[in-house]
């Protein structure tokens, strides 16, 4: 059974990754790197400072920790000053029905916390029971520990949560984490969501879908098989089957 809801931000809850592709192409630029759209757009998910680092990787381009430091915290302001950043179309639809049927709701983004509260405001952050954002943890996605991490906050079994992602690394996080995911197409097209167990075009469909989707997950039969825990969180899954 379907209890716990988590949403990524950019791209999902936020129209914001047009903004973040031309902060990464005008900062990158600086430093003699043409960045094309779809690098950002394929890499969301990940720490800014692993987006940062792969970048100056893949175009060869030698970068010191303190170097890639410095390019995180221009993006970080080249984002915030240029940006009209909206939520999606349809999400408060989703989040009211979601709370008014008594689901658990977490935020969990590869973006640090700076560029995520300005954004959503008070109003909708205090919508949610639990935010992660790439400051709470040591890997970003596609590496489970950030949905891990609020499943942990949440009280729910892996196998109790639907994750709601944009992005192959997302996507990847959240089945990594023993969850069910559903893609939405707000800024690939599904090609490149094709790992996700449902996609959806936006959120209109989501929520109209929801109810069938989650109805999938009500038999244990039909429960998304949980894969194996990083070591550094069995215990935490172990305490939590304990528990309920």
């Amino acid at each position: 059974m379907i209890r716990a809801i988590l949403f990524d931000h950019d791209g999902v809850l936020v129209d914001s990754m047009p903004y973040h592709v031309e902060a990464w192409k005008r900062v990158m630029a600086r430093h003699g790197i043409e960045v094309e759209p779809l690098e950002i757009l394929l890499a969301e998910g990940a720490t800014t400072m692993e987006v940062a680092a792969e970048l100056f990787h893949r175009h060869n381009k030698p970068a010191s920790p303190d170097q890639v430091q410095k390019i995180v915290l221009e993006k970080r302001d080249e984002y915030l000053a240029n940006n009209d950043t909206q939520l999606n179309d349809g999400v408060l639809d989703v989040l009211e029905y979601l709370k008014e049927n008594r689901y658990r709701l977490g935020l969990v983004t590869g973006s640090i916390r700076s560029q995520v509260e300005p954004v959503i405001g008070p109003e909708i952050s205090s919508w949610f029971d639990c935010i992660i954002t790439a400051e709470d943890v040591e890997r970003g996605k596609p590496d489970p520990e950030p949905y891990l991490r609020a499943i942990q906050k949440l009280h729910v079994a892996p196998s109790e949560c639907l994750v709601i992602e944009n992005a192959p690394l997302g996507i990847r996080a959240g089945k990594s984490a023993g969850a069910a995911v559903v893609a939405i197409t707000t800024t690939l097209a599904p090609y490149y969501l094709r790992e996700a167990d449902a996609i959806v075009h936006d959120f209109e469909e989501l929520r109209r879908r929801l109810p069938s989707i989650m109805s999938k997950y009500e038999e244990p039969l039909l429960q998304p098989k949980l894969k194996p825990a990083q070591p550094e969180f069995q215990k935490l899954i172990d305490l939590e089957d304990e528990l309920y």
